[in-house]
């Protein structure tokens, strides 16, 4: 079942949600913001700490929302990008789903699929939390016996590491 906007309210006020701004309320969602963890594995730097970025056609990068989350252990979340940025042909493309118990900023993938290049800044909406009941909390949630890679995460988180993600090695 979706939360409504006064469990939102009473979840954001009890420290679910830093910061949380009340404006930010919708009937059955959340508003949240870009913070200024940037990565974009095709610059240099790879990740920057910056007030804005500029997202040229085609380009993809790893943001993260300005909010820290403490989900509930009976509590889930499903990322949308806003609908006007999706107007502006800018697309969140991949993952959106927030465990139970997570803990942490939440890295978005956004990408540019229009024409031409779009700045973000810092504390601009970006997206919506749509919270939804699960039946019961879970044996073991996000975040417990070793389970949960990005929990406690702050700022845009690649997995790309050599553990994580081996890149090929080239033939000389």
């Amino acid at each position: 079942m979706i939360k409504p906007d006064h469990w939102i309210r009473a979840f954001a006020e009890s420290g679910g949600i830093l910061p949380f701004n009340p404006e930010q309320i919708n009937p059955a969602s959340y508003d949240v913001t870009l913070g200024n963890s940037w990565v974009c594995p095709t610059r240099d730097p790879e990740s920057i700490v910056a007030d804005s970025i500029t997202l040229f056609p085609g380009e993809v990068i790893l943001a993260t929302t300005r909010e820290f989350l403490k989900m509930p252990r009976d509590v889930v979340a499903d990322l949308k990008l806003k609908s006007s940025l999706g107007r502006l042909w800018l697309n969140h493309s991949l993952s959106g789903w927030i465990d139970c118990n997570f803990q942490g900023q939440v890295t978005l993938e956004l990408q540019n699929l229009g024409p031409y290049p779009r700045t973000l800044t810092t504390g601009m909406r970006c997206a919506q939390l749509i919270f939804m009941a699960m039946e019961s909390a879970p044996d073991v949630a996000y975040g417990e016996k070793g389970r949960g890679h990005y929990q406690g995460q702050k700022g845009a988180t690649q997995a790309w590491s050599e553990e994580f993600f081996p890149r090929k090695k080239e033939v000389a």
